[in-house]
């Protein structure tokens, strides 16, 4: 069965009322599976706009080439950085924004936009930062690994502080440049990408054996592989690689706009819950979701078709990043077989 996020119903709020000048300014979240996870949200910001202003997107330089894809974005900056910088400051100054929409519960974030100068600035209070915002929710108290509820909503409730909300999860399709995943050979019908890695840690990482076994299965019925990920799984994908011939190995080889591409060609993605999983499917690909520690009731993915393999060990979700366990380590994940994932597979074609 597909997997659908469940987000609750959100009440309706008085709305606040701002003074838009030239438009919107969002600080995005810090990491790639965060940011697509609030595409959503960001996109029914910029519903609230007067049909004069733009909407803009201050990052880190590494989430660029997501927010220029976004259709609705008229203006990124990127922070090359961790935080803002004076000349940053100066491009947003010359964007002219009125409201400044901060997604992030950081002190930090807060602090890039209220040094931007910008008038009015809506966000959660919490982590000394309420000061700084003029407009604001209430904090977004997360226990360690909480998941009652999907991430998105808290979005999409910190939104409907501005604008009535539309249903759906729904927002424009991604543009993406083909053409960069022709250039490593990614083209045509019949790729599958397999994306083994997960920054979190190891209790996010379904076994490399499962992965090659699965890879090797789905060759034989005429499926082309290319394993992806970041410069850190290189020495996993390598491996895998080359125990399968005719494969393409480009983890650590992309740039994020390059990956967007290559996913957006394949058939279908195998993930662990990673940045690759969310991207994937914000991108409109379908695929399969492995999870061990974690929950994908606080962060499946949005977007595309996608078959989640959750363990039922009672164990689980623990959120470690390595497993305490000395006898059946990681069983949430190895039991998990390849041939449950293949049927996944056939069942989304």
């Amino acid at each position: 069965m597909n997997y659908v996020p469940e987000i609750p119903a959100i009440p309706e709020r008085e709305l606040f009322q701002f003074k838009w000048k030239n438009g919107l300014l969002l600080r995005s979240t810090n990491w790639l599976g965060d940011a697509l996870m609030t595409l959503p949200a960001a996109w029914q910001a910029s519903r609230a706009l007067p049909r004069a202003c733009g909407f803009f997107v201050l990052c880190p330089a590494f989430l660029e080439p997501l927010w220029s894809a976004c259709p609705w974005v008229d203006a990124v900056v990127p922070m090359q950085g961790r935080h803002i910088s004076s000349e940053e400051r100066k491009a947003v100054s010359r964007l002219h924004p009125g409201v400044a929409l901060v997604f992030p519960n950081s002190f930090g974030s807060a602090m890039d936009v209220c040094r931007c100068g910008i008038p009015q600035k809506v966000g959660r209070a919490g982590r000394f930062r309420g000061w700084m915002l003029s407009h604001r929710l209430p904090e977004w108290r997360r226990a360690k690994g909480a998941g009652d509820r999907h991430q998105l909503f808290y979005y999409l409730e910190l939104v409907s502080s501005f604008v009535k909300l539309q249903p759906g999860l729904s927002y424009p399709s991604l543009k993406v440049d083909l053409q960069l995943a022709a250039d490593y050979g990614i083209a045509g019908g019949g790729w599958l990408a397999l994306a083994p890695g997960a920054a979190y840690g190891p209790a996010k990482q379904w076994p490399q054996e499962h992965f090659l076994e699965l890879a090797r299965q789905q060759s034989s019925l005429g499926k082309k592989i290319v394993f992806v990920g970041t410069g850190k799984e290189a020495a996993l994908t390598a491996q895998l690689s080359h125990q399968l011939p005719g494969s393409i190995d480009l983890a650590g080889k992309t740039n994020l706009a390059q990956l967007m591409s290559v996913l957006a060609v394949c058939d279908a993605v195998v993930a662990n819950d990673s940045g690759a999983m969310h991207l994937a499917a914000a991108l409109g690909t379908p695929g399969v979701a492995i999870f061990g520690s974690t929950d994908p009731v606080a962060t499946g993915p949005i977007g595309a078709q996608w078959r989640l393999l959750v363990s039922d060990k009672d164990c689980r979700p623990c959120f470690k990043r390595t497993c305490p366990l000395k006898d059946g380590a990681y069983s949430c994940l190895s039991g998990i077989s390849p041939q449950q994932v293949a049927q996944q597979l056939e069942e989304l074609q």
